[in-house]
C-alpha cells in the first residue's frame, strides 16, 4: 500500500426541485468555498446574500486571506444598491477581494443562474425562473466547464456595484 496516495472524492451530483433546495445548496457551497465564490444570478433577490448569517461566511472567507474572491455577476443590481446595506459594507471593507458587476451585450441573455466555490462545486439552476437544478460536489470537469461560463459572463460585465455613492 502506498502512503502518499492522496484520496481523490468521487464526484456527487444531487438533483433538486424547490428553491428552498437551491438556496440549502447555495449555502453547502458558501461553507465549502476556500478561496474563491462566483455567483451569477439575476438579481440577488433569491439568493439572500444581505441576510446577516451569509454576510458572515463571506466576511470569514475574504478575511481569512486577502487572495480570495467573491465575484458576483448581475443582470440588474438596483436591489443591490439598495437593498443590500451589509453587501455594500462588506464591500467597502474588502474592496480589492469582493466585486459585484451587471451584464451587458450577449451575457444579459443568459437565463440560468449558479454559484461556483472553487472551481469544482456547483448549484445550477438551468432556468432562474424554475426551481428545479442541480448541485454538483467535488467535480472538477463540470466545474472547470462552469467557471469557463462565468469567465464569459464576467468579460461581457461591468463594475456596477460600489460602496461608496458619487455623483455630480
Amino acid at each position: 500500500m502506498m502512503e502518499n496516495q492522496e484520496v481523490v472524492p468521487k464526484p456527487q451530483r444531487k438533483l433538486f426541485t424547490m428553491r428552498r433546495e437551491y438556496l440549502d445548496a447555495v449555502d453547502q457551497l458558501l461553507a465549502m468555498a476556500k478561496h474563491e465564490l462566483c455567483v451569477f444570478d439575476p438579481d440577488l433577490l433569491a439568493l439572500q446574500f444581505n441576510a446577516p448569517e451569509r454576510i458572515d461566511v463571506l466576511r470569514r472567507l475574504l478575511a481569512s486571506n486577502k487572495n480570495h474572491r467573491v465575484r458576483i455577476a448581475l443582470h440588474d443590481v438596483e436591489h443591490v444598491n439598495t437593498r443590500c446595506a451589509r453587501l455594500l459594507q462588506l464591500i467597502a471593507t474588502f474592496p480589492a477581494s469582493l466585486m459585484i458587476q451587471c451584464t451587458q451585450g450577449e451575457a444579459t441573455r443568459a437565463q440560468d443562474c449558479f454559484v461556483i466555490a472553487d472551481g469544482e462545486n456547483v448549484a445550477r439552476r438551468p432556468a432562474a425562473a424554475q426551481a428545479r437544478g442541480v448541485l454538483l460536489l467535488d467535480d472538477p470537469n463540470e466545474g472547470h466547464a462552469m467557471s469557463e461560463r462565468f469567465e464569459q459572463i464576467w468579460e461581457s460585465s461591468y463594475p456596477a456595484v460600489s460602496a461608496t455613492k458619487t455623483g455630480l
